[in-house]
């Protein structure tokens, strides 16, 4: 689509946090925004930090990376796998399907498993393992959460706004407010996809329909002044205006209330106190999340402690680097993985002076 390459925010990552950090602490915001511009891409920056190519087509950054490769002499190699890597004569044999490439340097930037329909397959972990690297088991991450049928019976394809917290013996582990998108299977969107990480056999889902109106007791003072203005009116009406009928009728009969046949008078106390409370705790059993094929980005990875965050340099293997989302980093929605994958990518591409120092015993190879 358009190409959210970074964010101006606080970092909001997972698996190595401080290890991300530290990364971005040297190749971050400002840094990626002058080496944008360096390259003749224009920016702009959108809600919630998230900052695009002012065209509003990823094109325009694959373009400019393109171009500036062929203009710097950069060999451009596609549809070639790599099969594995050797230290030969202390240098680096790559193996391909098509032969072999020998070099002084290997950066290793093959991404995770999300989605494989985009060729990521995984296969490039076993480049760094096979050299001696460990792995962090990989699992789909900012995908969709599946749930129990009852709650979102009917309810597919209906969006709305509000509060998720996912709740782990009833103590919240995560919020995040924003929109939801019923589906057939669950829930959808970026509220949704941003908890999927947090979801166990053990997890409950707990939705405030209202988010502006804070808590149970303001839903109920509005339901309260909704009945009076519909007095003698269909009790159903109370809802137009504050929620599609779809999702009404759902919390109705979640709450245990009968409003169909009933004027609005005829509703109790009692009845608009289980409906709000309804409204502020929707409650749905999750029963699982999307696999690979569905997710955005691949939580876990290719362990990061044996890697510098100065320069993404092998701390095992002299002149192995890694980049991106092949190590143990998974960010947000918003653009923190494309930035963490550019911070990695040109640290690991710019450090050949800052890792002179280095010695072969450093490596023991």
């Amino acid at each position: 689509g358009r190409c959210n390459l970074m964010n101006t925010g606080s970092p909001r990552y997972h698996g190595d946090t401080a290890f991300a950090e530290q990364v971005l602490a040297r190749f971050g915001r400002d840094e990626q925004c002058c080496f944008w511009r360096s390259l003749g891409l224009v920016l702009r920056e959108e809600e919630e930090g998230r900052v695009y190519p002012a065209t509003g087509q990823s094109s325009s950054v694959l373009d400019i990376l393109r171009f500036t490769m062929e203009k710097d002499g950069v060999e451009l190699r596609t549809g070639i796998r790599v099969t594995g890597l050797n230290r030969r004569n202390d240098r680096w044999q790559i193996r391909t399907d098509q032969g072999e490439l020998i070099c002084d340097r290997v950066i290793v930037a093959g991404g995770g498993k999300s989605p494989p329909k985009l060729g990521n397959d995984g296969s490039t972990y076993s480049l760094l393992t096979g050299i001696g690297h460990r792995m962090i088991t990989p699992a789909p991450a900012l995908t969709q959460i599946e749930t129990e049928p009852g709650p979102v019976c009917g309810l597919s394809g209906i969006r709305v706004r509000a509060v998720l917290t996912v709740l782990r013996k009833n103590d919240p582990v995560r919020r995040e407010t924003g929109e939801i998108l019923f589906t057939n299977y669950g829930i959808s969107g970026i509220c949704a996809m941003q908890c999927a990480s947090c979801i166990g056999p053990d997890a409950e889902l707990s939705l405030n329909l209202l988010p502006d109106a804070q808590d149970r007791r303001g839903i109920f003072i509005d339901l309260k002044r909704r009945q009076a203005v519909w007095s003698g009116q269909p009790a159903e009406r109370i809802f137009v205006g504050l929620l599609l009928s779809r999702v009404a009728e759902r919390v109705s009969e979640m709450a245990g209330i009968r409003i169909k046949g009933f004027n609005a008078e005829k509703l109790c106390d009692n009845d608009l106190e289980r409906l709000a409370a309804t409204l502020s705790d929707f409650r749905i059993k999750p029963t699982g999340i999307k696999g690979f094929d569905s997710s955005q980005v691949t939580a876990g990875g290719i362990d990061t402690g044996e890697f510098n965050p100065e320069t993404m340099a092998s701390e095992r293997a002299r002149g192995i680097h890694a980049a991106g989302e092949i190590l143990n980093v998974d960010g947000e929605c918003g653009g923190f993985n494309l930035m963490f994958a550019f911070g990695s990518g040109r640290t690991a591409q710019t450090c050949r002076d800052r890792i002179k120092h280095l010695t072969t015993e450093h490596y023991g190879t």
